[in-house]
């Protein structure tokens, strides 16, 4: 049986739509079928429950203080998608350790049988936080907007990740252009410059445009796929869900720490070995 796959979220500044995507494409994928779990993985900020409409009762916190297993923190979303919050403003989780960061990596492999796809919010930036569960993810998507100011951080946050995980393929959304053109335009400029100075492979999955039903949505806190699903932001979603269900992620150490990976210093790959 394939393991669930791990889908990181990340952007270089904060302010591009990052967690607003990641719960619509958390929504998108789990209207093709699949079963979805969204880790707020911005430890310091995690919001992503307001939009998904749930209130966890726990958090990874009480995962690490040993007061509930991984699966016990998990809340259905009345959209059916499962939640698992990392808590907001919480001195525990806001400078974890490495190795804190690894048991909460490892902690996923309790929740194997019950997803197909985990989409992991990270913080905005290069923190360690944000550096360890990008390592951890299968395939990394970035959110990029068409502002200098954005280009620069995105730029940056590629840089370090690629320097420090080895990662060399970084899927691109395009977020708030006004239309495909336009979105192709800016991917095409983002691309110029990490082309000049990077060895890395960006792949564009798709435009987001911005839309009013769309900005209706954010400001009613509410998921676009759920309150508008026939706008086209939505149906640019829905779009970038059906490539990463029809394409498979770039190949990783599946002994090295990850999200569901059966890493070589846990029982079962010793057993496997």
């Amino acid at each position: 049986m394939k393991r669930p796959q791990a889908t990181a979220i990340t952007s270089g500044k904060g302010g591009v739509g990052k967690t607003n995507l990641s719960v619509n494409l958390a929504l998108a994928l789990h209207k093709a079928g699949q079963r979805i779990g969204i880790f707020d993985a911005d430890l310091s900020l995690a919001n992503a429950h307001l939009v998904l409409g749930c209130r966890p009762n726990r958090t990874i916190v009480d995962v690490l203080s040993g007061n509930c297993t991984m699966a016990e923190t998990i809340v259905e979303s009345p959209l059916g998608v499962k939640m698992i919050a990392g808590g907001s403003g919480l001195a525990e989780v806001m400078g974890l350790s490495a190795d804190k960061r690894q048991d909460i990596i490892r902690g996923f492999s309790e929740l194997s049988g019950e997803i197909d796809h985990l989409i992991v919010d990270t913080a905005a930036g290069v923190e360690s936080n944000v550096v360890d569960f990008v390592a951890a993810c299968d395939r990394v998507i970035v959110v990029v907007v068409g502002e200098p100011t954005a280009f620069v951080d995105a730029y940056a946050s590629i840089k370090v990740l690629h320097q420090d995980t080895g990662r060399d393929r970084f899927d691109i959304i395009i977020n708030r252009a006004a239309n495909d053109a336009a979105g192709a335009q800016i991917f095409s400029r983002f691309r110029a410059i990490t082309d000049r100075f990077l060895k890395v492979n960006l792949n564009h999955i798709g435009t987001v445009p911005e839309d009013e039903k769309l900005a209706r949505a954010v400001g009613k806190c509410e998921p676009v796929i759920a309150s508008f699903p026939e706008s086209p932001s939505a149906k640019a979603i829905m779009k970038i869900a059906a490539k990463l269900v029809g394409t498979e992620p770039p190949a990783v150490d599946e002994g090295a720490i990850g999200f569901f990976r059966p890493s070589i210093d846990t029982p079962q790959a010793a057993a496997g070995a």
